[in-house]
């Protein structure tokens, strides 16, 4: 399927998921998929488990009485070394994008300035301020399993890109994607992709962002509830009513019920509870990224780093 152009409608503007840091008359802010990290935390653990223990057993039976053998030795350094080398290609594969890294990217289409702000991991990709009127957008875009950060760079992992469409889990979404400036230049300077948003609401999504950047704040429906997004870390009940059981109060609400909370139900609590704090260890283990102030891409007026909710004010002149 050919990409959408910046004036190109590929479906009606409307939001179906937490989407929006921020929305207001110059620039509207929308981060990455969401990610959540409980079981990507106990990967974590059950890997570092696996590099320590046999170190700590070395360790406490070398001070026992009955002391070590050189056999005992080999077989700890043996179950250490595998435990390494399963913790490093784990790590460099899928670890390192979740932990020690920004909580989320981030991104600013202000449609005052005409530019896409990016706030992202040096590791991939980098901050970046593109041009909107230069942007492709692939609303079903959906990565190759084996897709690696920075493969933008490399001709054969974007062409792998280019002809293959499998995807880890089938998870597709809104893909932005910047052509070279220069077709014919091999470093191909100029090129970008962000993936924008949660999974599955490509279409919609980019016709909620091309009608703002296009035609204004007041062209878009205004955000309801349950599609704003919380900037900065969540609290465990925060993310247990704001990700975990927001599928069921959204259920709840289609179904008319005028207190969707009263839906949820003991299991669902049992389900969840148990899991809460290992998702809070997990975010401390990350950074939560904040805009270069030389950028300017607030026009001036200093936007706020934590909470949920629309923000005041929604205009003001912009400041050069």
């Amino acid at each position: 399927m050919e990409p959408y152009g910046p004036n190109e409608l590929a479906g009606i503007p409307y939001l179906n998921d937490r989407e929006l840091f921020d929305l207001n008359e110059h620039f509207i802010e929308i981060g990455g998929p969401v990610q959540g990290r409980t079981f990507d935390f106990l990967i974590l653990a059950v890997l570092v488990l696996a590099v320590s223990a046999p170190f700590v057993a070395l360790v406490a039976l070398s001070l026992s009485d009955s002391g070590l053998e050189l056999t005992d030795w080999a077989i700890g350094g043996c179950l250490m070394l595998l435990g390494g080398i399963g913790f490093t290609v784990y790590w460099y594969t899928y670890l390192r994008g979740i932990f020690l890294t920004a909580l989320t990217a981030r991104y600013r289409f202000n449609r005052t300035t005409g530019k896409v702000y990016v706030l992202r991991p040096k590791a991939f990709g980098g901050n970046v301020v593109l041009d909107w009127h230069r942007v492709k957008a692939h609303p079903d875009w959906c990565a190759p399993r084996d897709l690696k950060p920075g493969f933008q760079h490399d001709p054969a992992l974007r062409a792998k890109r280019q002809g293959v469409a499998g995807g880890h889990f089938g998870r597709k979404g809104l893909v932005l994607y910047w052509p070279p400036l220069d077709a014919k230049d091999p470093e191909r300077k100029g090129e970008d992709i962000i993936w924008v948003g949660q999974w599955l609401q490509g279409r919609n999504l980019w016709a909620y962002v091309r009608v703002f950047m296009e035609e204004g704040m007041d062209a878009v429906p205004a955000p309801e509830e349950e599609e704003w997004r919380r900037k900065g870390r969540s609290s465990m009940w925060q993310h247990l009513w704001e990700s975990q059981l927001d599928p069921v109060l959204r259920a709840a609400k289609l179904k008319g019920n005028p207190d969707p909370r009263s839906a949820v139900d003991l299991a669902d609590y049992l389900m969840e509870l148990p899991f809460l704090p290992l998702n809070t260890l997990a975010q401390w283990l990350c950074y939560w990224p904040t805009f270069p102030e030389e950028w300017n891409s607030d026009c001036g007026q200093q936007r706020r780093e934590s909470g949920i909710g629309p923000e005041e004010p929604l205009r003001w002149k912009a400041q050069a």
